[in-house]
């Protein structure tokens, strides 16, 4: 496998992603085993994130993501809907749809998410008109 298809590092918005999956009060421990990283790792990262105003750190009563933290898990899941669905209209087969959103989602400008959705919608049009359906 050549560097461009290597995975990514875990950033920081894979650590929002985890805890939302996770759930509100996820352990430290249980965050550093989802995301395959030491627990001092993922301490350094969670400091960072409630710096930033996107989680909330309780020790024992565990992680939460703040209402910041959750309007930017959403975005990302946003992104990664956009991103997928346009790769399953060109063809791509979904499980690699599914990882190059995946990788995507994190770099992606919030503008060219924009352009896609709309070429989404043409793409979705122009599929109805081929069709034969051009009622869509």
């Amino acid at each position: 496998m050549d560097d461009a298809h290597a995975p990514l590092r875990v950033r920081k918005e894979h650590y929002l992603e985890a805890i939302y999956s996770l759930g509100d009060g996820v352990t430290l421990s249980r965050l550093a085993r989802a995301l395959s990283v030491k627990p001092s790792s993922a301490l350094k990262v969670v400091r960072e994130l409630e710096a930033e105003g996107l989680v909330t750190y309780g020790g024992r009563k565990g992680l939460r993501l703040t209402e910041a933290g959750r309007r930017r898990v959403e975005e990302l899941n946003q992104r990664h809907k956009t991103l997928e669905e346009f790769f399953l209209l060109i063809g791509v087969a979904p499980e690699e749809a599914f990882r190059e959103a995946e990788k995507l989602e994190h770099v992606i400008s919030p503008e060219v998410v924009l352009r896609i959705e709309k070429l989404n919608e043409a793409l979705k049009k122009m599929q109805g008109v081929l069709a034969g359906d051009e009622g869509v």
